[in-house]
């Protein structure tokens, strides 16, 4: 049997061709096994599985009690919670906010609140800086509550913000009928790397 070659570049390839390998004197010591590392590699573990935990709870507490704080002052003290309970009842806000909401919702569909909505959108159009901000807005909502349920499931690359620079963006459509095909992309932040 003779040297096996590349079906690709065509080029025998021999033992010779191999980089050398590590001598044993150059890897690196074994990691430490006594008590005190076993100790700390135990610690770091239950500190990466309990800090997820801990952090979702406090911004989930955080974000209940920022609701409750801030729709409380809309709702009349003889439909609040502490009124009959000796204790507060924490999310009974967040419930009001959810159903305000919905009740928007609701009335927005109809005839009426899709004529006060244009009505607004046209006098928000009017005004320089809260044009942009709400178009902005309205655009980046739109995309991430739509109900095809198909946005942001693709990641791209492009040149952004200089020719040698590449930021990660989020694809939000793909236009196929355009030559050549063409995505549409949002970019959530301004971390971007060197290309090689």
């Amino acid at each position: 049997m003779g040297p096996v070659t590349s079906t690709d570049f065509g080029n025998p390839m021999n033992r010779d061709d191999l980089p050398p390998a590590v001598p044993p004197a150059e890897l690196p010591p074994p990691a430490p096994r006594g008590f005190t590392a076993r100790l700390r590699n135990y610690f770091l573990t239950g500190l990466i599985v309990a800090g997820p935990v801990a952090i979702t709870l406090y911004l989930t507490w955080w974000f209940v009690t920022w609701v409750d704080a801030l729709v409380r002052p809309f709702v009349p003290v003889a439909y609040r919670p502490e009124t009959y309970l000796p204790f507060g009842l924490p999310g009974s806000g967040l419930v009001v906010a959810v159903i305000a909401l919905t009740l928007l919702g609701f009335l927005t569909h109809n005839l009426i609140g899709r004529t006060l909505v244009d009505l607004g959108e046209r006098l928000l159009g009017r005004m320089p800086v809260v044009r942009a901000i709400y178009r902005g807005l309205k655009q980046v909502f739109e995309t991430l509550f739509s109900g095809t349920g198909s946005s942001f499931r693709r990641v791209g690359l492009v040149e952004f913000p200089s020719p040698d620079r590449r930021s990660t963006s989020l694809c939000s459509c793909h236009a196929r009928r355009t030559r050549p095909p063409a995505s549409s992309s949002m970019c959530p932040r301004a971390r971007s790397s060197k290309s090689r």
